[in-house]
């Protein structure tokens, strides 16, 4: 592909294809460690706050699930990593040219134009709700800061409608794709917040007497599940951060070692919380840890970090709807009419469900276990079966469309096996086949049940204790403005 070292000119345009430019490509990606750190940032935030709440609730047998789910979480991320990497052996184009959807395209190629459009409202209700999650919970610890200088009496509806103000004309603007060092540097945060909330919580126990554990009710537990799957949720966006990469091969790598390090903080904040505090727990952690400069300094990291990660949330989400309405990819009257409206869209529904961990167990148990633990094994078995290139959906390989085949000879397709790396088929001239072992597939399928039934209990009593009135719903401000939230 890089052949040449000439420079040349085509009409008025100075081309130069050359080794020195690969090179430069090269230096601009992502290695190991960098990618790891991405996935940290990617998963690691509102999981800081929630996740010792869903240990406690679901009891001794929470640090498990975390594993459990952190583990799969990976398994799949991976999964995604090797769909994108087939493509990129069957079709030549994706690896030359820029895609910026990967996970549609993989939906799109393995399950045709129905899985495609399933995958993109998934992804985009997830953000959607992630961006609600996220208002909330800066409104929530903006509002403690207030408390905690003496003013008591300001309502939280009002800090979220203050605080959407503020975002309102940040969301104006392009993609924060030129910033990527403040997302490792929101990605370090966490970490670090993550350590001083274990340290808060361990400086507390001189205050706290002997914590007591309820019995788990099922409700409770299921709930905290979903929370628990919404934590893990970054997975969906592993293929994106895997295009970046200098090997994408080494992605799974780069996988193991971010997710380790999410569910070592998860680990830590989450057996934590269950041994000292208990049920004195809040679906908040900084509402259940004492008032001193640990906590304070917990308070200004993680809003920060959501602060930032709402303003990355909402571009995809419009960049989509724009492009569905043909808005210009610029700073327009357009765009500023449609972000303005998706962003008091986000404040309505924060004033209707003003509980953050409602809305993690509904995205939890629904849209986050689609993304990450149904449709990657799924997808990957899909592609397995497309033995021959008519068997994919979408247009033939260019490659193929450029030669005229009308036919393809079976002899000259390449086998690749489930674990075989990019390098071993980079050299693949016509189509890449994957044999999925009979015990992989049993594991694929395992986790697939486990996906739709997991998420299927937590969505069914996460609805249920918004119906049954557990969840603590209140009215909203907007119906009943005497009303703090």
């Amino acid at each position: 592909m890089y052949g040449s070292t000439d420079l040349s000119f085509h009409g008025s345009t100075f081309s130069l294809s050359s080794n020195n430019l690969q090179r430069k490509n090269e230096e601009d990606r992502l290695g190991i460690a960098t990618t790891a750190l991405f996935i940290v940032g990617t998963m690691c935030g509102t999981g800081v706050l929630t996740i010792p709440q869903a240990v406690v609730n679901s009891g001794y047998i929470g640090p498990a699930i975390i594993l459990t789910c952190g583990i799969k979480a990976a398994y799949t991320g991976t999964l995604l990593g090797k769909c994108w990497t087939i493509l990129r052996n069957r079709y030549p184009e994706y690896e030359n040219d820029r895609i910026t959807d990967p996970y549609p395209t993989i939906a799109h190629r393995a399950g045709g134009r129905v899985a495609e459009i399933a995958t993109r409202v998934c992804l985009d209700i997830t953000m959607f709700g992630t961006k609600v999650v996220l208002l909330l919970l800066i409104s929530s610890n903006i509002s403690d800061s207030i408390s905690d200088i003496g003013h008591h009496d300001f309502s939280l509806c009002y800090i979220v409608m203050i605080t959407t103000g503020v975002l309102i004309p940040l969301s104006w603007l392009g993609t924060p794709k030129d910033f990527w060092q403040a997302g490792l540097i929101a990605a370090c945060a966490s970490i670090v917040a993550g350590f001083f909330v274990f340290g808060s919580m361990i400086t507390s126990t001189s205050n706290q007497s002997s914590p007591e554990h309820a019995e788990p009710q099922w409700s409770l537990f299921m709930s905290a599940a979903g929370t628990i799957l919404f934590s893990f949720g970054g997975a969906s966006c592993f293929p994106t951060i895997q295009l970046d990469m200098r090997r994408p091969s080494k992605f799974p790598i780069s996988a193991i070692i971010g997710i380790s390090v999410v569910m070592s903080v998860y680990l830590l904040v989450g057996i934590t919380g269950f041994v000292v505090l208990g049920d004195n727990m809040k679906p908040n952690v900084l509402n259940a840890l004492p008032g001193d400069w640990m906590s304070y300094t917990v308070n200004i990291l993680v809003t920060s970090h959501f602060f930032m990660a709402y303003l990355i949330f909402n571009n995809p989400v419009s960049q989509e709807i724009e492009g569905i309405l043909k808005i210009p990819d610029k700073f327009c009257l357009k765009r500023v009419l449609l972000r303005t409206t998706l962003a008091l869209t986000v404040m309505f529904v924060a004033l209707t469900v003003p509980h953050f961990d409602v809305i993690l167990s509904l995205l939890g148990g629904t849209t986050i276990v689609l993304v990450n633990f149904v449709f990657p094994p799924m997808f990957y078995i899909m592609l397995s079966k497309q033995r021959i290139p008519s068997d994919a959906y979408g247009p033939l390989p260019s490659h193929l469309t450029k030669r005229k085949q009308s036919a393809i000879d079976s002899t000259s397709l390449v086998t690749q096996s489930s674990f075989q790396s990019e390098e071993d088929v980079s050299n693949n001239p016509v189509w890449t086949q994957v044999q999925v072992e009979l015990h992989v597939k049993v594991i694929l399928i395992e986790i697939i049940i486990f996906g739709i039934v997991g998420g299927g209990c937590s969505t069914y009593f996460s609805i249920a204790s918004l119906v049954n009135g557990k969840s603590g719903f209140t009215v909203p401000c907007y119906v009943n403005t005497s009303v703090g939230l």
